[in-house]
């Protein structure tokens, strides 16, 4: 191992503040989420919605295994990613969970209710779905990088 003669070596004090400012970036959870996660969050909730049209009820199944077999996959290059940058993106809170869900939770109680006077409705929950997830994903990570 090489050494340079001019190197000059941190104090211990010096070295022990830069290992806790740099502990302290990676507690701090501040990093936004990667900008491709909402919008494969988005599309697995559209894709959840479109199961209740009876198109074809022979690919039911079929299209269950993918959505799900696409989360999985999504929830491990996550935090795969995650791991491997070493900073935490910052985590929803319960609250922030509830505001995310209740507008899905209500789209998918209109779309049962109205599924049987008007077959589109599926289509649409679909797409709103998945448009307020990916915009509440970019609201998040903006509120996330300007916090910082």
């Amino acid at each position: 191992m090489e050494t340079e003669e001019n190197f000059e070596r941190p104090s211990p004090a010096q070295a022990a503040a830069a290992l806790e400012t740099a502990r302290q970036a990676r507690a701090s959870g501040y990093a936004p989420v990667p900008a491709w996660f909402f919008p494969v969050l988005g599309l697995l909730v559209a894709g959840v919605m479109l199961f209740q049209i009876d198109i074809a009820p022979e690919l039911g199944l079929l299209a269950v295994a993918g959505v799900i077999a696409g989360y999985v996959v999504t929830e491990r290059v996550y935090n795969k990613q995650v791991s491997r940058s070493g900073i935490a993106p910052r985590q929803l809170t319960f609250g922030q969970q509830l505001v995310l869900v209740t507008p899905l939770a209500a789209l998918w109680i209109a779309g049962e209710i109205l599924s049987a006077r008007w077959d589109g409705i599926w289509l649409v929950a679909a797409a709103v779905g998945g448009c307020w997830t990916v915009g509440y994903g970019l609201f998040h990570n903006r509120r996330a990088r300007t916090s910082v």
